[in-house]
């Protein structure tokens, strides 16, 4: 078994890219300032100081270049420079490969509950998965139907098929996401999901960070949903967070590979508070002894002899977290597929997703959530069927002395009920009518936006009377959580 770690400048210096020096240095150069591709005055900086630009990056400030070494430094004293950084190399979280007879199907689909999210007709339809790795091999049957573009960074053009000497990384990734139902071979987490491959690895299971980086903006520019990654890296780099962050602002659920062999170290991205990092575990719901962790990691889910597709139109059994993160990317599609709403008004359900994915783990370890598991082993099926987050705005008439009621209709579930935005001088909350048992009123601090939360439990399809009280006019927005699924 081996482990691929980041390489930095030592790998440059030993192997040189095409047209690179010796003494020349990859890097990625932030600005302070916008970077737009026409504007030529960024550029302009690198030239002077020796350097050939890669790419303008589009959605961070932001320039891939070579530059000589003695020039970094110089280029770094530039009050325009926000940060030089190396574009060292990103490996993917590598598989072990088993013999495939030991497992004769995909065990961790079933294990989280997808097969019944399917049964319900939730199967991940329309929604927009890409797969960050060594691309996929979209002439697989079990992948050909669900394939729906994408590119390869790092040749920069429009193939992303799968490297023959990736040992069928990326194309195994995408077929645990959403490997079609289709009666034979294996079937994906969200067997409907659109896939989408972004190669951004290479052949030897590497990366540059700024092919991935670039990769992230398509996923931006392209308005993909979710967005798997399962390799990493344990240096930090400021634009792989910067473009991290700015995906999940847009609206992206990113997810990735915790790590393999680095117990304590949760690798880059899968560290980032943007991102979603996921460790591995047996069938018995143990920790994989090969998997990362550390106090990033968010979900477990099933990495260990995983059988998937294979470039060729085969399949083969791996483990590793490169296993275990595509089986939340897939959970994650169900979630959207089920129609999970916004329900804090920042018009994204990224968060949203990743609350219901959170809520609904089964907890293993300590209670609560740990370094091990996370908040527990992904379940999709609670995840996305149990009773989503329910919102309502409540509002004083205008020139009347009547109130006007709103509702919130509870089923089977311990709910937080969150209060924000409220101008109100009260709420009153009553169970079934408006003279029904009194649950809870709350008084708010008159000429601000209150908010509060209190917890409630409905033992079957209950009704919450919301009451207000105040001045024509004043309001406030009322959620229902599901907190026990």
């Amino acid at each position: 078994m081996r482990y691929l770690l980041a390489v930095t400048a030592l790998f440059a210096l030993l192997f040189p890219p095409d047209g690179a020096f010796a003494a020349d240095r990859k890097v990625i150069v932030g600005f302070r300032s916008t970077v737009e591709k026409r504007d030529f005055r960024h550029k302009e900086k690198v030239y002077r100081h020796g350097g050939r630009v890669k790419r303008t990056h589009s959605a961070v400030n932001a320039i891939s270049a070579t530059l000589p070494e003695e020039e970094i430094e110089r280029l770094r004293k530039d009050p325009e420079v926000a940060y030089v950084e190396n574009d060292f190399v990103l490996s993917s979280i590598e598989p072990v490969t088993v013999s495939p007879e030991e497992y004769a199907a995909a065990w961790g689909v079933e294990h989280i509950g997808a097969d019944q999210v399917t049964a319900a007709g939730i199967a991940g339809a329309g929604v927009r998965v890409a797969v960050l790795d060594t691309g996929i091999d979209y002439t697989h049957p079990d992948l050909k139907d669900n394939y729906k573009g994408g590119y390869n960074f790092v040749a920069d053009n429009n193939d992303p098929m799968d490297d023959a000497y990736s040992l069928s990384h990326g194309t195994h990734v995408a077929g645990i996401i959403a490997a079609r139902n289709n009666g034979t071979g294996v079937v994906g987490v969200a067997p409907a999901a659109e896939l989408y491959a972004v190669k951004v690895l290479n052949g030897g299971l590497g990366g540059e960070l700024s092919d991935i980086i670039a990769g992230i903006e398509w996923a931006i520019e392209n308005r993909m949903q979710v967005v798997n990654m399962s390799f990493g890296s344990m240096e930090f780099s400021q634009a792989l967070k910067d473009v991290c962050d700015l995906a999940y602002q847009s609206g992206i659920v990113l997810v990735a590979s915790a790590g393999n062999f680095s117990p304590g170290v949760v690798l880059y991205p899968a560290a980032f508070d943007s991102v979603v990092a996921v460790s591995a575990t047996y069938q018995d719901d143990t920790i994989g002894t090969f998997s990362s962790y550390g106090p990033q990691v968010e979900l477990a889910a099933p990495g260990h002899n995983i059988y998937s597709t294979a470039i060729g139109g085969g399949y083969r059994t791996n483990f590793g977290t490169s296993q275990a993160a595509p089986h939340v990317t897939g959970a994650a599609a169900l979630v959207i597929s089920a129609g999970v709403t916004d329900t804090n008004g920042n018009r994204s359900v990224a968060d949203e997703v990743r609350q219901r994915l959170a809520v609904a783990a089964r907890d293993l370890g300590d209670a609560g959530r740990d370094i091990y598991y996370g908040y527990g082993l992904v379940d999709a099926a609670k995840a996305a069927l149990s009773p989503p987050s329910i919102e309502t705005v409540v509002t004083m008439s205008r020139g009347k002395r009547c109130t006007t009621t709103a509702f919130l209709d509870l089923t089977n579930s311990t709910y937080r009920v969150d209060i924000t935005k409220a101008t109100l001088q009260a709420l009153e909350v009553r169970v079934g009518s408006a003279n029904g048992p009194l649950v809870n009123f709350i008084r708010f601090r008159r000429g601000t936006e209150g908010e509060a939360s209190f917890s409630y439990t409905a033992s079957g399809t209950v009704r919450l009377v919301l009451i207000p009280r105040g001045k024509p006019g004043t309001s406030a927005r009322v959620t229902a959580v599901p907190e026990q699924l």
